[in-house]
């Protein structure tokens, strides 16, 4: 049987979503009992769950277009599970996973130079890998539709739940509403934090969460009493957060998923989320939607806030739903066609 391996890119990025991602998979592929062997520039921090090995020299860009191919070319034939996005341009030996095609818009949520290199590299790794992983109907049908990818060639598998750990010396900050992805355009945070005013009349303060990466052009922030900005969080900082919080918001303009939605979902906080497909197949009605770009939309969004509950049922269906076993089980089954 030909080995399997993963690149362990991920483990050396800041942690998110995609990240998360990755992470969930591959403890899912561990537990299924699948022998493989998790690859990882040198230097990455171990994760405590998964067993990694150090390879070749330098980390990001240059480790994984070079170094992670000229150490898979040693290993006759072996076939490579990249699950971020990106992946090594000249393997063809490999599965790939394709998150969302937000590059692809015409937009300037990215740095330019990030954009022109994923427009380059992932329609090639698309047509050249063996399989496509993706995580929605939604991104699915956008692969398909701008590459030409045959639907038999892609894998559904969706993110699953986390362990949630929860900050013990957690500080509350009273009546507030959460914001993630400050630094990201196409998170469209800018268009809530135009609205504080709107926010503090009904009585809230918004904590917003952002992050630092150089992809992503920044966005700046305002100085405001009701504004509380916090940057960097660890995960179970993070979890506190959400679980304490009266409410996500989730404004974003575009995304192949949505994981913070289905965290705060599960974490019984309620979800305030701009209306685009992708939510409504995922999570259907159990987020009040409202229409960016409408603030008379935002408001009744707000209004719906109160009463609105998560019940017990609906965090099951979820859970059964999104699962990195049911996920990681598909994607083992279609490995072994391979292998």
């Amino acid at each position: 049987m030909m080995k399997l391996i993963i690149n362990g890119r991920f483990l050396s990025q800041q942690p998110t979503g995609v990240q998360n991602y990755a992470a969930g998979i591959v403890k899912a592929l561990l537990k299924l009992g699948m022998e493989m062997e998790i690859v990882c520039p040198p230097g990455t921090i171990a994760h405590p769950a998964i067993p990694t090995k150090y390879i070749g020299y330098f980390s990001g860009f240059i480790w994984e277009q070079f170094f992670l191919p000229i150490y898979m070319c040693a290993q006759k034939g072996a076939l490579l599970l990249n699950l971020c996005n990106s992946a090594p341009l000249f393997i063809r030996w490999q599965i790939v996973t394709i998150h969302d095609l937000a590059f692809e818009e015409k937009n300037n949520w990215f740095n330019p130079v990030f954009k022109w290199w994923y427009k380059f590299l992932i329609p090639k790794i698309c047509k050249r890998a063996k399989l496509i992983i993706t995580v929605s109907e939604f991104s699915k049908n956008k692969i398909i539709e701008k590459y030409g990818i045959s639907e038999s060639k892609i894998i559904l598998a969706p993110p699953g739940i986390p362990e949630f750990k929860f900050k013990n010396d957690f500080h509350d900050y009273g009546n507030y509403i959460l914001l993630t992805g400050a630094n990201n355009h196409r998170k469209n945070a800018g268009s809530i934090i135009e609205k504080l005013e709107m926010l503090k009349e009904k009585g809230f303060t918004l904590v917003v969460l952002g992050g630092n990466s150089k992809i992503f052009r920044s966005i700046p922030i305002q100085n405001n009493d009701s504004l509380i900005y916090l940057n960097p969080v660890s995960f179970s900082e993070y979890c506190s957060l959400v679980k304490n919080a009266k409410a996500l918001i989730y404004p974003s303009i575009y995304e192949g998923f949505g994981i913070p939605v289905l965290e705060s979902l599960c974490l019984g906080t309620p979800v305030i989320a701009s209306d685009i497909p992708v939510f409504k197949e995922n999570f259907g009605t159990l987020p009040i939607y409202f229409k960016p770009g409408e603030p008379g939309s935002f408001a009744k969004a707000l209004d719906a806030l109160s009463g609105k509950k998560i019940s017990a049922a609906d965090i099951e269906f979820l859970k059964n739903k999104f699962n990195f076993d049911i996920s990681a089980h598909l994607i083992s089954d279609s490995i072994k066609t391979i292998l």
